[in-house]
């Protein structure tokens, strides 16, 4: 009498833990420097243009169009975040520091993530997530059409 085959999950856990594990370590090895570059740059007065401590060019968008792109302001929100500038993040970008603390939970969690496998669909199943990811986005684009009314109004 022969066993009987191993069961789908049996088949399928070990790959998906390992995935699962590699996009963790990915997000850990992305977050913490966006996280630790935060730290050591210095948020421009402008609210914009701390990317160019970096060693990058003004922004090409807003240079032909005169309204700035609708990522202008996240260096400098998440900037300011790192230096616990909370008010200056938001008038550099309102997405920036709903994106930076994110992006904090992320690099915190990814550590723990990468050592329990911990399901990354899981994770991104998580309704407050949802909830979370729709404000973020909503904030981006309200900033952007803040900034095209104060151009074009």
């Amino acid at each position: 009498m022969q066993p009987p085959p191993p069961s789908d999950v049996t088949l399928t856990a070990p790959t998906t833990r390992l995935f699962d594990r590699a996009a963790w370590a990915f997000a850990l090895l992305t977050a913490w420097p966006v996280v630790l570059l935060s730290t050591w740059l210095r948020p421009d007065h402008r609210g914009f243009g701390t990317h160019q401590q970096l060693g990058m060019p003004p922004c090409s968008f807003e240079a032909v169009t005169h309204v700035p792109c609708p990522g202008c302001g996240l260096t400098t929100s998440f900037t300011n975040m790192a230096h616990l500038h909370v008010a200056d993040a938001f008038r550099a970008h309102l997405m920036g520091p709903m994106l930076f603390a994110l992006t904090l939970a992320v690099a915190l969690a990814a550590p723990v993530g990468v050592r329990r496998g911990w399901s990354v669909a899981g994770a991104l199943s998580l309704p407050w997530l949802t909830v979370y990811l729709g404000v973020t986005l909503a904030a981006g684009v309200l900033t952007f059409g803040l900034r095209l009314a104060h151009r074009f109004l």
